[in-house]
């Protein structure tokens, strides 16, 4: 899927700012197109038998991380490594999402999870539970710091 087929909306939990509980962080994936083509596009690039679970969330600094710049957003097959999505972002709406979903988790006691939305003409076609994102400096390097790692996954 080319990445400028899509537009990236963040929901994050405003309580802070404006008093009221928004609910879980979205991630909100908007593609520029119909329905039909969404749904085709992700056929061609998921395993039939693929599950939630085995969907990953990336993001790759493109600069140094010291200077804002953008990255690269990826969602990918666990398994088999294919990348079912690209798109390039700004790096600082990212890493505060991150920072969002903390607080979300830390204020519910719940573990830091956030939900991926894909949509088509402001119609869902697809929804990911997810609870690891893994961020990345543009030498590759994990910033663990700056991702959402589960304790029961081991890197």
């Amino acid at each position: 899927m080319q990445g400028d087929q899509f537009t990236i909306g963040f929901t994050t939990t405003e309580l802070a700012v404006t008093g009221e509980d928004s609910g879980q962080p979205v991630l909100r994936l908007s593609f520029d197109g119909s329905r039909d083509s969404l749904q085709e596009l992700l056929r061609e690039r998921l395993r039939d038998d693929i599950s939630e679970e085995a969907v990953d969330v990336s993001f790759r600094s493109l600069s140094p991380i010291d200077k804002m710049g953008e990255g690269v957003l990826s969602l990918s097959d666990r398994v088999t490594g294919a990348y079912v999505l690209e798109i390039r972002t700004q790096r600082e709406p990212i890493l505060e999402f991150v920072h969002s979903v903390r607080e979300y988790a830390d204020r519910t006691g719940h573990e830091a999870a956030y939900r991926i939305v894909m949509q088509a003409n402001a119609e869902t076609v697809t929804v990911f539970e997810k609870t690891l994102l893994l961020v990345y400096d543009a030498n590759g390097t994990l910033r663990r710091h700056a991702s959402l790692i589960p304790s029961d996954i081991e890197l």
